[in-house]
């Protein structure tokens, strides 16, 4: 399900501080670190794992998008940061974002 952006987020342009861009990219990582935590204690229940292994690989991928995107938010050269993107849909997803 797609959610709308706030209408600050639509404004083409908008200026932000390097610190905001950079506290934005710390709180990213510190959320991908608690869902991949959070998917450890899960994965570490066999039980849960065996029942749930889709929606832990996809606890792991939000984990992995947020680190990505993280990476990008901090980055002095932000196109080759999501030209180095792993993941192959998240990269698409911002090229063409980044295209308009």
């Amino acid at each position: 399900m797609s959610h709308p952006l706030p209408a600050a987020c639509e404004v083409a342009g908008a200026p932000h501080s390097p610190a905001l861009l950079g506290g934005i990219a710390t709180q990213l990582a510190t959320l991908a670190e608690d869902a991949e935590a959070f998917g450890i204690v899960l994965c570490s229940d066999g039980a849960v794992a065996a029942r749930y292994l889709v929606q832990l690989q996809q606890i792991d991928r939000l984990a992995q998008s947020l680190r990505e995107m993280a990476s990008v938010l901090c980055a002095g050269d932000p196109g080759a940061a999501v030209a180095a993107i792993r993941l192959g849909d998240l990269r698409l997803a911002l090229e063409q974002i980044d295209a308009c």
